[in-house]
């Protein structure tokens, strides 16, 4: 046969039905090798006799025979070593050891963007990775002799897949749970940050299956121990159960949920005292589900959202390096192979983000800005700070402005953000700034609103994210700390060559 998949198989015995005749032993052998996908779903011996006493099948053998290579050798002694099992229902490890809050939760988004550099300065930027990496980086050693466990856990599960528990998404016990209860009540007002997990979809030879493994499992961690707990529905301050409690669960107690992961890497981990030990753990996790888009997102100039200023408790710092000019020496046309200068001036900025609805808006600028893809507009911080000395009305192309070096810092086309006393904010573009009675700053867009005296003017870059990858550092559940650096842009300008006069 030269089908890998036996369809049908039908066995006919020719007997009349007599007291005492039955089918002792049925006996069926497949020679072939074994391949994904392959096995017995359905076998219903059926007898076409009527039916008689002491007329039945008491056993039937099915027998397959595989090739014995030295691969299959050697999988089946790590199977052994590591006690699993090679099917899919088999049972999954799961990290049940606390995060030591005493150190940060590293979270580590990884895009990966192609950016070439074109001959007329400006940048042509490609996303080879839409979804981010998700890498986890938990710490390890609270002083208890079950955190010695954790390396003879990942000499079981290394390399294999896992339930990671999201230690910054946990959420408090509220009330009591007794053994059979069908709901958790939990602290908290809003939960918009439990993710459901993804199917568990492989690769076989048919193409995408999936082996159902999509369950929504939570972790509970109390103190006298752990346990899992299947989850149906989360709603504002319960979860809704699937199965019932296993086991009662103290007030206090943390869940938190449970998603697909493998530690590919070593841990370092280090013993303080017998029995005791610590370190860092990394793991790959499954990709976040994307963040919510309709939050009230960062105003628009130019098509480019315009990001916050920094946490001012950490100095922002600025890497100028001034303009890099790279000419083609070589006798064919300098103009059309010459490279023209660009900035290479680097912002590093540091974000601080408290709450759930602070630092989902932070996801969605994240997410947008995919690595090095997406651009935005930031405050500088280099220009000085412009103060408006007359009022503009919505009509003028123009802001009467004072300070200090104007002509200076404020002679390239950028953006500007206006500060109104009483507090509300317009954006506009602007263009060149010369003394004229004092100093005058062109502008290249309109402006939506009056402009009053004694408003101030911040000068805004034109900037994109120097690195793919974003660590995200929880300090608590409620509050993230996110370090970034940012490359200014050139502006997007034309390398077209003049017509040559004809002699």
């Amino acid at each position: 046969m030269t089908d890998r998949r036996l369809a049908t198989g039908l066995t006919e015995t020719a007997a009349g039905p007599q007291p005492g005749a039955a089918l002792a032993l049925l006996r069926a052998e497949a020679l072939a090798r074994p391949d994904s996908g392959s096995g017995v779903t359905h076998l219903a011996p059926e007898t076409l006799a009527r039916p008689a006493p002491g007329v039945g099948l008491a056993r039937a053998v099915i027998e397959v025979l595989r090739r014995d290579t030295a691969a299959a050798a050697m999988v089946a002694g790590a199977l052994e070593a590591f006690g699993e099992a090679p099917w899919p229902q088999a049972p999954r490890g799961v990290f049940a050891f606390r995060h030591d809050w005493a150190e940060p939760l590293v979270e580590r988004l990884e895009w990966q963007t192609a950016v070439t550099r074109l001959a007329s300065g400006n940048e042509a930027r490609q996303a080879l990775r839409l979804v981010p990496r998700r890498l986890l980086t938990y710490h390890v050693g609270h002083g208890r002799a079950s955190d010695a466990l954790v390396a003879d856990w990942l000499a079981d599960h290394l390399g294999h897949m896992a339930l990671w528990p999201l230690p910054h998404r946990a959420l408090t016990l509220s009330r009591p749970a007794a053994q059979g209860d069908d709901a958790l009540a939990v602290a908290s007002v809003s939960i918009v940050a439990w993710e459901r997990p993804a199917a568990d979809l492989h690769l076989t030879y048919a193409g995408v299956e999936d082996w159902g493994d999509d369950a929504w499992r939570a972790l509970v961690l109390a103190p006298d121990g752990w346990q899992l707990a299947p989850l149906d529905s989360v709603e504002a301050g319960t979860l809704w159960l699937a199965a019932p409690l296993a086991r009662a669960v103290p007030v206090g107690a943390a869940v938190m949920p449970l998603v697909w992961g493998m530690a590919s890497e070593a841990a370092d981990l280090a013993q303080w005292v017998p029995g005791v030990a610590g370190g860092r753990v990394t793991a790959s996790l499954t990709p976040a589900p994307l963040p919510d888009m309709d939050l009230p997102g960062d105003p628009l100039l130019d098509g480019l959202p315009v990001w916050p200023e920094g946490n001012w408790r950490d100095d922002p710092s600025v890497t100028a390096q001034g303009m890099v000019t790279r000419q083609d020496l070589s006798p064919a046309d300098p103009w059309v192979r010459r490279d023209d200068p660009w900035p290479t001036t680097t912002f590093q900025r540091r974000y601080l983000a408290t709450g759930p609805q602070n630092i989902e808006r932070w996801r969605a600028r994240l997410y947008r800005a995919q690595g090095r893809l997406g651009a935005c507009w930031l405050p500088d911080g280099l220009a000085p700070v412009l103060r408006v000395t007359a009022e503009a009305d919505p009509g003028d192309g123009f802001l009467r402005v004072t300070g200090e070096d104007i002509s200076a810092f404020w002679h390239r086309p950028a953006g500007a953000l206006i500060l109104h006393p009483d507090g509300s904010r317009q954006h506009v573009l602007t263009a060149t700034c010369h003394r004229d009675q004092g100093g005058v700053l062109v502008l290249r867009s309109g402006l939506d609103a009056a402009v009053p005296a004694g408003s101030r003017v911040v000068r805004l870059a034109r900037c994109r994210l120097d690195h793919d990858a974003v660590d995200l550092y929880w300090h608590t559940p409620a509050l993230v700390e996110i370090p970034l650096t940012l490359r200014q842009l050139p502006e997007p300008r034309g390398q077209q060559r003049p017509p040559r006069e004809e002699y």
